[in-house]
């Protein structure tokens, strides 16, 4: 006959709270150890101006002031620190033919998108955005976002052809880089992509693993106010 004892469980000796924390913790590492947060989304500019930190001090880029490149277009396009770039080098500045404030950037029949660099240290960008040809009424945009660690995302949102479609994001990490398609075609070089009022910053995002533990800890308090009040009747 055997004398051998089964050890008992650490589970066995966690109160109902120290569960739920060692669960949440679980599945804080196993689930989100590798997987970065995938931005948080702006689709109004209220919003987003309200998710920048003060210091550093957002910049906001209307492209007023400098000179259009006449003729054929050029590239890059260098403004308070961040370069604007197009592979056939058809970048123009523009007054017209959009209402607003003034000039704007305007990527004009091209066959390649809108590249954007961003300063270092930058971890949100939004501008007003534009874009399409006729006789279409609206154009269908991918806005490409690369992170510093390496990571790509990719976002769509849609816009009328011949008015201002605001979009912005805000990761955890900083961006590097973003890449602007308007939707067009590489040939006959139907890219058209506007962009005006081009905003970048610092936001304050959580880190996936804080917004997990956060979610926990309010689990964890709700179960115990509940137990409590169970417990009083």
């Amino acid at each position: 006959m055997s004398n051998s004892r089964s050890t008992p469980l650490l589970w066995n000796y966690l109160t109902g709270p120290a569960r739920w924390l060692l669960l949440c913790s679980l599945v804080s590492l196993l689930g989100y150890g590798d997987v970065p947060a995938q931005g948080v989304l702006f689709t109004d500019r209220t919003t987003f101006n309200a998710a920048l930190r003060p210091v550093p001090s957002p910049t906001t880029i209307t492209f007023s002031g400098l000179t259009d490149p006449f003729g054929t277009g050029t590239s890059p396009v260098s403004v308070s620190g961040v370069t604007f770039t197009n592979a056939e080098s058809r970048l123009f500045v523009q007054p017209t033919p959009i209402p607003g404030d003034g000039q704007y950037l305007w990527n004009f029949d091209s066959s390649y998108p809108v590249g954007i660099f961003l300063p270092n240290g930058r971890n949100a960008f939004g501008a007003d955005f534009s874009g399409g040809i006729e006789p279409n009424a609206s154009f269908n945009a991918t806005l490409t976002v690369n992170l510093v660690g390496g990571q790509t995302y990719s976002y769509n949102f849609s816009g009328q052809r011949g008015l201002w479609t605001f979009f912005g994001v805000a990761f955890p990490q900083s961006i590097t880089s973003l890449i602007y398609h308007d939707g067009g075609q590489f040939l006959p070089g139907s890219h058209e992509e506007m962009l005006d009022n081009v905003t970048f910053g610092v936001a304050t995002v959580p880190e996936p693993h804080a917004t997990v533990m956060i979610a926990c800890a309010l689990a964890i308090l709700l179960r115990a106010r509940s137990r409590s009040g169970l417990t009083a009747l």
